[in-house]
């Protein structure tokens, strides 16, 4: 897509019957398998923000806004595994489960597990988790990028991609799509891409359910400064709602005046940190531009997450890093602890709550 072009939208009853119709695509409410019954909320939800009926869809259930306490973490890996033959961390399950019992001490309350089939995810392993820890976890599905799509994602329709994420989501009791993203290093998405995040967006608007963004920021010098309001764009053209969308990784961009997050924010989208004490834009610059983000008047529309797959470092000590490591620095930076709570908490929490189809 060249430019931002907001024509040529499609609104959600065109999108559905393009899929199909509702009836086929909202069984996600239903289905869950041996997983424990949603926990629908009695009352409406306290979180400003959020619709009566909304809610946030865990691997224990269905949950209101209002039942997740303590720090969400919108975009972390508790299953990941790049390639068959490449070990991960997270193949220790109970390591893992060690790990999210320590961020839960450190204040953690949820964490969104940004993983699906192209990046190893393992279902029963983050059920595990979820049931043997007091954290709540969010599962998700979707295509990463490109060069690790399966060979099959080339030969289908946009529309028959959508379904399969619907029917993923549905199987399993998913709670959010992403991380979606583009090749490294690239100055535009490819048209497979492409095809992707509008089958992704299709998806949403069949389910409700939430999308997250992997952004190219920081791999190379071929990534263009507006690379998140093309993914932006993209997600807008087939009828989602800026307000269900992180722009993934734009910490990783190089801009200490925030300009091109501030667009993002006033179109009315969320801007993700989700690589912090991580990535080659050192945490005090990241520090600068979250500054010059808050001073725009935009603090309801940052997420802050690591990204972390579970391998411990001084630098990176736990799922629980963006609390205990980059938290202190916002505060040394002047940052007030009701706005640093409320980016913590309830941000990200309205994110992911949605009201199910």
């Amino acid at each position: 897509m060249d430019g931002h072009d907001h024509s040529s939208r499609f609104t959600r009853r065109e999108v559905i019957q393009m899929l199909g119709g509702a009836a086929g695509l909202g069984m996600v409410a239903g289905c869950g398998g041996d997983q424990a019954a949603p926990e629908l909320p009695q009352t409406a939800p306290t979180l400003t923000g959020v619709p009566p009926n909304a809610v946030i869809r865990t691997l224990r259930g269905d949950r209101s806004p209002d039942a997740i306490q303590g720090t969400t973490l919108f975009h972390e890996h508790l299953s990941i595994r790049m390639s068959p033959d490449s070990p991960s961390a997270t193949d220790d399950v109970d390591n893992i489960i060690e790990e999210v019992r320590i961020a839960a001490t450190e204040g953690v309350g949820c964490i969104v597990d940004g993983g699906h089939p192209e990046l190893g995810r393992d279902i029963e392993a983050l059920r595990r988790i979820a049931f043997e820890t007091d954290v709540h976890i969010v599962a998700c599905t979707g295509h990463y990028m490109g060069r690790v799509y399966p060979d099959w994602v080339e030969g289908r329709t946009e529309d028959r991609l959508a379904r399969g994420l619907v029917t993923d989501a549905a199987m399993f009791r998913l709670g959010a799509y992403g991380e979606i993203g583009q090749n490294s290093n690239a100055a535009e998405m490819t048209a497979l891409e492409q095809k992707v995040f509008r089958a992704v967006g299709k998806a949403h608007v069949a389910t409700g359910l939430p999308i997250f963004t992997h952004n190219a920021y920081g791999t190379g010098e071929n990534v263009r400064p507006d690379a998140g309001l093309t993914q932006l764009d993209l997600l807008e053209s087939v009828g989602v709602s800026p307000e269900n969308i992180v722009i993934g990784h734009a910490c990783c961009l190089d801009d200490p005046s925030a300009s091109v997050l501030i667009e993002i924010a006033e179109r009315g989208a969320f801007v993700g940190f989700d690589r912090v004490t991580g990535g080659r834009v050192p945490d005090p610059q990241k520090v600068v531009t979250i500054m010059a983000f808050l001073e725009a008047g935009h603090a309801d529309k940052l997420l802050i997450s690591s990204d972390y797959t579970g391998r411990r470092s001084e630098r990176r000590p736990g799922y629980g890093n963006s609390l205990t490591v980059f938290a202190p620095l916002l505060r040394e930076a002047g940052i007030e602890e009701d706005v640093l709570g409320a980016i913590q908490r309830d941000n990200p929490r309205r994110f992911l709550a949605f009201v199910p189809v």
